[in-house]
């Protein structure tokens, strides 16, 4: 198990992920145990996870100190090519880096707007993403 999780952890050589015409989510989580589960009871130690997901291709993510748009443009600009098309939640995170490439389109959960129309405004892959590695993380 240890190997998958190493090998699933090593940085694609292939360089940064999206190009031309390329569409790539980025989002945020926090991963951790529930207060209930602890024996003080005390409020469980969250650790912030970011992913950037291409559609219809790969992923990659992070474990960020602080989300900020500080510690979450370097991440971006390294690892994601320009010329990609960013998806973001509706996060002030991202506004300023966003500008930075091809084109940024977010979505505003907040006001359950989740897929706008046409169906290419949304980031639920990275969403998906998430599901997968809580699921994974929780089952271990």
């Amino acid at each position: 198990m240890a190997h998958r999780i190493r090998e699933a952890m090593t940085v694609d050589p292939d360089g940064p992920l999206g190009g031309p015409n390329t569409v790539v989510e980025a989002d945020e989580t926090y991963v951790g145990g529930k207060a209930r589960n602890r024996a003080t009871r005390s409020p469980a130690p969250k650790k912030a996870v970011v992913a950037l997901v291409e559609r219809d291709g790969h992923a990659r993510s992070f474990h960020v100190a602080n989300v900020n748009a500080k510690t979450l443009r370097p991440l971006l600009v390294t690892n994601v090519d320009r010329a990609s098309h960013l998806m973001t939640d509706e996060s002030p995170v991202y506004y300023r880096a966003g500008r930075e490439f091809a084109g940024h389109t977010s979505v505003i959960h907040s006001a359950n707007e989740y897929v706008r129309k046409g169906g290419f405004a949304h980031s639920n892959t990275a969403e998906n993403f998430f599901s997968i590695f809580k699921r994974g993380v929780i089952g271990t």
